[in-house]
């Protein structure tokens, strides 16, 4: 994916609350609910949580909370026992074509090389909709995340989970679309 982009690394808790998958705010329904109710994520404030992000740690769990915050939240559910609910607001959305999955390795190779200039990322495509990324010293698995985490959402508004478009270079030949990420798996060498 052949693109000018500048990323910037926000501050510790906030790069990473980014590793999750949801951004702030996104509508998701709890697992474990048998009301199958619509809770809207946010991130966990617990000590445990604030600490572990604060000191580098990716962030694993959230906050569910109520439209108008009337009951008591959910505290510290864990970032896997959540489902993404389509928020109104997308489901008549149109979206370029889907990326396929070399394109978007190739898009995010090239993200990670500018983000992080002499350190060299693998960054391979893995069965389904999903990414392996692997490095040796550099950043930390935090800051790799931060900027792999909009692959998978789109963080300027709850409501919308896509990636943004992008254009990708690839032998020679330019392709504008969407990246479809299910998952990605970044393994420190």
């Amino acid at each position: 994916m052949t693109a000018t982009t500048t990323v910037t690394t926000p501050g510790p808790e906030a790069a990473g609350y980014l590793a999750l998958r949801l951004p702030a705010g996104t509508w998701v329904r709890h697992e474990d609910d048998e009301t199958r109710r619509i809770w809207i994520a946010q991130p966990c404030t617990c000590r445990l949580c604030m600490s572990a992000t604060l000191l580098g740690a990716p962030a694993s769990h959230y906050e569910l909370r109520t439209y108008d915050d009337a009951e008591a939240p959910l505290v510290h559910v864990r970032h896997t026992a959540v489902v993404p609910h389509l928020h109104p607001d997308e489901l008549f959305q149109t979206y370029p074509p889907v990326l396929t999955a070399p394109h978007t390795a190739a898009y995010l190779r090239k993200l990670l090389r500018a983000s992080f200039p002499g350190v060299r990322f693998s960054v391979r495509p893995r069965r389904g909709w999903r990414l392996a990324v692997r490095w040796s010293g550099g950043p930390s698995d935090t800051e790799v995340a931060t900027v792999a985490a909009p692959l998978l959402a789109d963080y300027s508004t709850p409501g919308r989970r896509r990636a943004r478009p992008v254009t990708v270079r690839r032998f020679g030949r330019t392709t504008f679309g969407t990246p479809l990420v299910d998952a990605i798996t970044l393994t420190r060498r």
